[in-house]
This record gives C-alpha cells, structure tokens and sequence, in this order.
C-alpha cells in the first residue's frame, strides 16, 4: 500500500515538473511564432488544434468526453478565463516585454491567490507569508529595471500581464471542483474548444488576411507545434491532475520553475540578454513565491 501511495506521488511530481517545463519553454515558443503570427491566430489555432488533439487521444482511449449539464456553465466561465482571457492578455503582454520578464510576471500567480484566499475565502497569512509577497513583488520590480533605473519592458506590456495573472487566479477558483469530477483531459478539451470558439470572430476580422500573406518556415511550424502539444494539449492536464490530487495550493509552488526555466532556454535560445538586476530579480521571485505559500502548504498537508 505504501509503495503504491510513494509511486502515485512521484507520478503527480512528474507530472508537475512536465507542466512547468512545457510552461517555461512556451514563453521562447511564442516570442518566435509572434513574429510571424498576430496572438489572435496563434490564440485561435493553439485552442482549436489542441482541443482536437484531446478529444481524439480520449476517443482512442475509449473515454468518455460527456460534461453533465449542472457543470456546462462553469465549464464556459473557466473558458472564459483561460483560454480566452488568460492567452489573450499574456500574448499581448509578451510581445511587449522580454520571455523572462514574461514569466517572471507570471509566476505571481501562487501570490495573488494567496491574497485572494485572505481577502475571499479568510485564510490567514502568517508573518513569513506576508514577507514573501512583499519580496516576490521586489524581485519583479528589479526585473522591470535595468541599471539606469529605466524599465527594461513597456508599461503597457506589464499591466498585460498582470491582467493574465488575474485571469489566472479567478480561473484556478473554479478549476478545483471540476477536477475533483472530471478527467483533466476533458476538463481541458472542453475549455479549449470553447476558447477557440470565442475566438473565431477574432480570427476572421484580424487573422485570415495575415495567415493567407505570412510564408510558412520550418521555425514558425516547429516552434507552433512545440506550443500546441506540449504547452497546450500536455501542460494544461497534467497541471490539472496535480490540483486534483494534491489541490491548487501545493500545485501553485511548482510555478516557481517557470521563470528559471524560461530564463535558461531564452539565454540559448534567443541569446537574450541578462543583467545582473533581472538574474537577482528572478531568484528574489522564486524565493517570495514559495514563502508566500509556507502556511498555505501545511494548511492542505493536515
């Protein structure tokens, strides 16, 4: 019995550690595609192809797909969120910021809803939590500066993302109770279908005409199809088992990985540039977060 509880906790670690990988990569795979594609296309064709691709890997594995109809509106609001919302104001946001500053930003998720726990649900935050929303918050700021203390990203670009943040935590608000009913890879099918859906308006007024001029290379296929299966058809379940195993909380710290892990692939792949202030600042982000979760993880441990 023990060894079968060890083997499923490594497999929920496993999977968390693919999600974040998959997560981190995407920021490099979308700075590349975005310079072809528009994010109202490559928003529109992630959803649709990587709902597609879940619906036929649950088809061959003879899973059911059905969502009862109780839960079809809270389907449609985590749509909303994510894809919808969610992709729409991160792409906007990274094409006026750095991948590493991107992620930065985004790893503040496990934070803000830490707050929102305090503020909605009365959790409360103990001295070292506290502390470490204010030091996740100081190392994004010495990200956003450079040496001449100038921001190294547009302003506009980082209310983009905190706005995705935002969509973020109202979307892991609604995430936890479908999880617990439903197949992660259903749960994710769905939502993505819906995302594409709500796009498709989108896509007609700003991306045919694009798509139909843009030539096709073997970077902009290679790096599209890394983004669809492993950051959208993968990444998107596996960190949706993880919740319903061991709840948003615990799964929330793995986000700590994102920006490392962004930070490494865009130095090799993009030859970005790193200072001194956004190597410290990233570290800084990565020590708050998981600060700011200290109580939080020994709450849902009991």
């Amino acid at each position: 019995m023990r060894t079968s509880q060890k083997s499923g906790i490594w497999l929920v670690y496993a999977a968390a550690l693919c999600a974040m990988l998959f997560w981190g990569c995407s920021y490099v795979w979308s700075t590349i595609v975005f310079e072809y594609w528009n994010p109202v296309i490559v928003i529109f064709f992630r959803s649709l192809f990587s709902s597609a691709l879940l619906f036929l890997m649950l088809r061959l594995l003879g899973k059911s797909a059905k969502i009862e109809k109780k839960d079809r509106k809270r389907i449609f609001i985590l749509a909303m969120f994510n894809p919808a919302l969610y992709f729409l104001f991160e792409s906007f946001g990274l094409l006026h910021s750095s991948p590493t500053i991107s992620a930065g930003i985004v790893a503040l998720i496990p934070v803000f809803i830490s707050i929102m726990a305090f503020f909605v649900l009365n959790e409360r935050l103990w001295g070292w939590n506290i502390a470490g929303i204010v030091l996740s918050f100081s190392g994004v700021w010495m990200m956003l500066i450079n040496k001449e203390m100038a921001f190294e990203a547009k302003w506009y670009g980082i209310v983009f993302l905190f706005l995705a943040v935002a969509s973020a935590v109202c979307y892991s608000a609604f995430i936890r109770r479908l999880s617990l009913k439903y197949n992660p890879f259903v749960i994710v099918a769905w939502q993505n279908l819906i995302g594409a859906l709500l796009f498709l308006p989108f896509f007609l007024l700003f991306g045919v005409k694009q798509l139909a001029t843009t030539p096709i290379t073997t970077e902009l296929v290679a790096s599209f199809l890394l983004l669809l299966i492993f950051a959208s058809a993968l990444a998107f379940p596996f960190h949706t088992f993880v919740i319903s195993r061991i709840g948003v909380s615990r799964a929330s710290i793995f986000s700590n990985l994102i920006p490392v892990i962004t930070a490494i692939v865009s130095f090799f792949m993009l030859k970005e540039p790193f200072s001194v202030y956004k190597i410290t600042g990233i570290l800084v982000v990565v020590g708050g977060v998981f600060l700011s979760q200290i109580g939080r993880i020994k709450l849902n441990n009991r």
